[in-house]
């Protein structure tokens, strides 16, 4: 967490216009400097609310996404000591970078399973549910990682950080590349962040292709398609498709590691 004092001062400017609209006069802030103690049941009052609980009010905290990923392995039959870390176990830290997230990936005994596990776990964490396209299919023969990429190991745990706003409205083809294109992780974003999911506006935060991931779906030609992740604003639920690599979308980013 950042100190209070990393503030700008157009956000110190609009926090006063904040407390000003609810009510805050100028007495009662006097009061408050006279007596810190009410400084302090403000501030606990504020933490009990979920949305304080949140990075940048949208991303769960590292521990937490740890804990509810082991808790969602176990449910589904694994057991934790299946599975080995590649990199640290201890997380990266959050930047002050508000579209900057970090995740857990996951790997099963099977990439097109590991999808599928992840999938499943982003749209049940949804509460208008989900949508899926019925061409999107995770068979072998039809899904697949970027070629050129690191290949697929089972049961493993890695912490990546990945920023979500790069390129947006680029075609997939002009800015992906093995080594700097996530893959499933970003349908572990959707799972383990459902806030940010939500607040997908498509003004600051966009959905997502995930150009680490290549498929061949019914109209496209051989692995020339890509998976993507957004969110519906009317009917608020989070849906899965999949469009030409060589096909940019407006409200779509192509996002990028960031170690």
């Amino acid at each position: 967490m950042s100190h209070f004092s990393n503030l700008k001062d157009g956000e110190v400017t609009e926090f006063k216009r904040i407390l000003a609209e609810v009510g805050f006069t100028a007495e009662l802030v006097r009061l408050i400097n006279q007596d810190p103690s009410l400084a302090v049941t403000m501030f606990t009052a504020v933490q009990k609310e979920p949305a304080a609980q949140l990075i940048h009010g949208v991303f769960n905290r590292a521990e937490d996404v740890l804990k509810a990923t082991m808790e969602r392995l176990v449910e589904k039959g694994f057991t934790v000591d299946q599975f080995t870390w590649i990199g640290p176990e201890a997380p990266p830290d959050f930047t002050q970078d508000t579209e900057v997230v970090v995740a857990l990936d996951a790997t099963l005994d099977t990439f097109q399973a590991t999808f599928e596990f992840a999938w499943k776990w982003a749209a049940e964490g949804q509460e208008n549910g989900s949508w899926r396209w019925e061409g999107l299919n995770t068979d072998p023969d039809k899904f697949r990682l970027l070629e050129g990429s690191a290949p697929f190991q089972p049961f493993t745990f890695r912490w990546r950080r990945i920023k979500l706003n790069t390129n947006v409205g680029k075609r997939p083809i002009d800015v992906r590349s093995p080594e700097a294109s996530p893959g499933t992780v970003l349908v572990f974003v959707a799972a383990q962040h459902p806030a940010r999911v939500k607040a997908t506006d498509y003004e600051k935060r966009f959905g997502w292709f995930v150009p680490g991931i290549e498929c061949t779906a019914p109209g496209y030609e051989p692995w020339q398609g890509v998976p993507y992740v957004y969110f519906d604003q009317d009917d608020r639920r989070v849906r899965l498709g999949a469009s030409w690599c060589d096909g940019g979308r407006d409200g779509l980013s192509v996002p990028v590691f960031r170690e």
